[in-house]
């Protein structure tokens, strides 16, 4: 069995990066009986707090979270000798609402991971094993993680910045979508990116290519752009999508294509020749007071029950009627656009 290792990418924040990331989680383990891991590599742990949300006593401070961090998990290359994490060791959180649903948990204390990433970067050309193995942990600990726990998916959350923890993350994976906004924000994201992603390909493959030599087996595959998410574009009364939003979201697929596909020295990979053409898979309107509904509750935007609609409502009741029938409308059409981002996987 091979695991699918996939992350959402963007340098800019507020693009509902792990928002989605969580969805497609959902979707996979509970729509499509996958067996799915989340991984939350972004030290502000935003993914581990909406994976733990809807467990009794959460926001007890003194409350301690079942499982092992993502740091705790890499400390022993860190900071010991061990080549490579034996996986046997680190205890996975396990979903308190959907089966099939595991998470390495994030740590604050992850950010301290940039230091000794940054290093292997920096010393991984060289005759240095030890970075090295570095360079390599991460990879490897997916892989073998994948592996142990015959998981289809493993899905990586990642902050919104250009770090080598994010860095190492995505060279790990073998895809990356990128979620924008319709926004001159997540244009000029995508100007900058094409340069980030090249320089992080070119770079990787010249540290790999000197691992032979060593004996150090190469645990990386070629990372795929799987495509862009168009998120939070709003509609007029008719339906259709604002001019303004859909202006910008012409120049972001224009952006993409230029800056990080078909331009002269691009690195990145589109998985399908398709997408060259028409980078965006999925088209995800402004889903409003669903998304902090859904957060507080701790389920996937498209599992909202009518129950949960209390926490949206001004009176202290559930939605009824046309409010509630409008709900469920949006949530399938949201249910529908993260199908089609599972879809493009592959």
């Amino acid at each position: 069995m091979i695991t699918k290792i996939i992350s959402l990418y963007n340098n800019k924040g507020g693009v509902a990066k792990t928002t989605t990331l969580f969805n497609m989680a959902i979707y996979l383990a509970k729509e499509m009986g996958k067996k799915v891991l989340l991984v939350d590599c972004d030290p502000q742990c935003n993914c581990t707090e909406l994976f733990y949300c809807s467990s009794e006593n959460f926001d007890n401070p003194d409350e301690i979270l079942p499982g092992t961090t993502i740091y705790e998990a890499l400390k022993p290359r860190f900071e010991g000798d061990a080549a490579r994490i034996d996986v046997k060791t680190i205890d996975l959180g396990v979903s308190p609402i959907y089966e099939n649903l595991n998470i390495l948990r994030g740590d604050i204390n992850f950010s301290r991971a940039e230091q000794y990433f940054s290093s292997a970067i920096a010393q991984a050309v060289t005759e240095s094993v030890h970075d090295k193995n570095t360079y390599a942990v991460m990879s490897r600990m997916l892989r073998d993680l994948g592996e142990l726990h015959k998981f289809d998916y493993i899905l990586c959350d990642v902050g919104p910045s250009a770090g080598s923890i994010t860095r190492m993350t995505i060279l790990s994976c073998d895809g990356v979508f990128i979620p924008t906004a319709p926004d001159r924000f997540s244009y000029q994201a995508v100007q900058g990116m094409g340069a980030i992603m090249n320089d992080w390909l070119t770079r990787h493959d010249v540290i790999v290519s000197t691992f032979e030599p060593y004996g150090i087996k190469n645990p990386f595959k070629q990372t795929y752009f799987f495509g862009a998410i168009l998120n939070n574009y709003k509609i007029h009364r008719a339906g259709k999508k604002k001019s303004s939003y859909m202006r910008w979201e012409q120049l972001i697929k224009d952006g993409i294509k230029k800056f990080l596909l078909a331009g002269p020295g691009n690195r990145l990979i589109p998985l399908t020749p398709a997408l060259e053409e028409e980078p965006f898979v999925a088209s995800i309107r402004d889903v409003g007071p669903m998304a902090p509904v859904a957060q507080i509750v701790g389920r996937a935007i498209f599992d909202i029950s009518q129950a949960d609609t209390v926490h949206a409502s001004s009176d202290g009741d559930h939605y009824r009627g046309v409010v509630w029938g409008d709900w469920q409308r949006r949530m399938e059409e949201y249910k529908v656009e993260i199908g089609k981002i599972i879809f493009a996987m592959g």
